[in-house]
């Protein structure tokens, strides 16, 4: 039996993952060298089952996973380390999976935001917190500044939602599905 790259994930990225997403509850941040890992670790172990063409594939993943989050980033809607923890998960799905996996994670952080808000019975913050994104997305000046960050959302100077958590959430269901044939890759 041959080892694939679903093996190699299994031992290697789902463990990094969740210690991401422990650090991430713990400390709201990931550590650029667990991302740097499991990038590098992506390349490596594409390149070591599929050649020069699973390299090719793992880089387009990566560029995926960044490029689909870093506007968040931009906006301060997200922290750099989700960015730079989504292209390590990208370099080891691929960029189909991967799009797949960020539109997951969103959705299942938007879940995670309203079961929050219900919880907690914070209907007029959110409501003004709505208000004020508004505001931030009418001029670039503003969208692109510290003004409405969701730093500034949480009261707390951190994120609300560490979101190495639903994007991994997302990334796991998206591995499953594609695993037990739902949809094909």
């Amino acid at each position: 039996m041959a080892v694939g790259i679903e093996q190699f994930a299994l031992f290697i990225l789902v463990p990094a993952m969740a210690y991401a997403c422990w650090r991430d509850w713990k400390e709201h941040r990931i550590p650029n060298q667990l991302c740097a890992l499991i990038v590098l670790s992506g390349f490596f172990v594409h390149g070591l089952v599929q050649g020069w063409t699973g390299v090719q594939h793992s880089l387009a993943g990566a560029a995926c996973g960044f490029g689909l989050l870093i506007v968040l980033w931009l906006i301060r809607a997200m922290g750099a380390g989700d960015v730079k923890y989504m292209a390590g998960v990208g370099a080891w799905l691929g960029p189909e999976l991967t799009c797949y996996a960020v539109v997951a994670g969103i959705l299942v952080g938007g879940l995670i935001s309203i079961g929050m808000i219900v919880y907690q019975r914070t209907w007029s913050r959110f409501a003004t917190n709505m208000g004020l994104m508004l505001v931030k997305m009418s001029s670039a000046r503003t969208a692109f500044g510290e003004f409405a960050s969701a730093k500034q959302f949480s009261g707390s100077g951190k994120a609300a939602v560490p979101y190495a958590i639903p994007l991994t959430v997302g990334a796991w269901g998206v591995l499953l599905f594609s695993q037990i044939g739902w949809w094909k890759v």
